[in-house]
């Protein structure tokens, strides 16, 4: 068997670096995203000024107002700022819908009694995000298993 032919195709000094810069770029991705699979943020983008309607008035409006800014403070929260939400106002229904992921009956309650009958609560199904090992171990194992073929039809 003569393997001049596929040392000098891949030198196989560089395979370990490629393997690692292959999982640094991998490692990325998470880093740039929220933790968890949930998207909304706290609160949304920022407040957005909301006008009466028909079935909302003037001083339902405000209620609104005041039952965003309570939940926005998140005084009802065990773990303030690490609970992802989204807050939604229907001034045709007249209330704000909160859509979370997660919510303890004391929390709940809090909700219920800071914000009062304006308030909606959903809660969401919180998809967890696939491992990437399944990914990096078939990258590594496959990818040196398809190496070690290659390099066996051509010896």
């Amino acid at each position: 068997m003569h393997r001049s032919t596929a040392s000098s195709i891949i030198p196989w000094s560089i395979v370990p670096v490629l393997a690692g810069a292959i999982l640094a770029i991998g490692s990325i991705g998470p880093l740039s995203q929220p933790a968890g699979a949930q998207t909304p943020i706290n609160g949304g983008p920022g407040p957005k000024p909301l006008a009466p309607t028909a079935t909302c008035q003037q001083a339902d409006v405000d209620d609104l107002d005041r039952v965003i800014t309570f939940v926005r403070g998140e005084s009802w929260a065990k773990e303030p700022d690490s609970t992802g939400f989204q807050i939604t106002p229907d001034t045709t229904a007249c209330r704000v819908v909160l859509r979370i992921n997660h919510l303890s009956a004391d929390e709940r309650a809090a909700l219920t009694t800071g914000a009062g009958p304006r308030l909606l609560i959903q809660n969401v199904k919180d998809y967890a995000r696939p491992s990437r090992l399944r990914f990096y171990l078939w990258l590594i194992c496959g990818g040196s298993g398809l190496i070690w073929l290659y390099r066996r039809t051509r010896a």
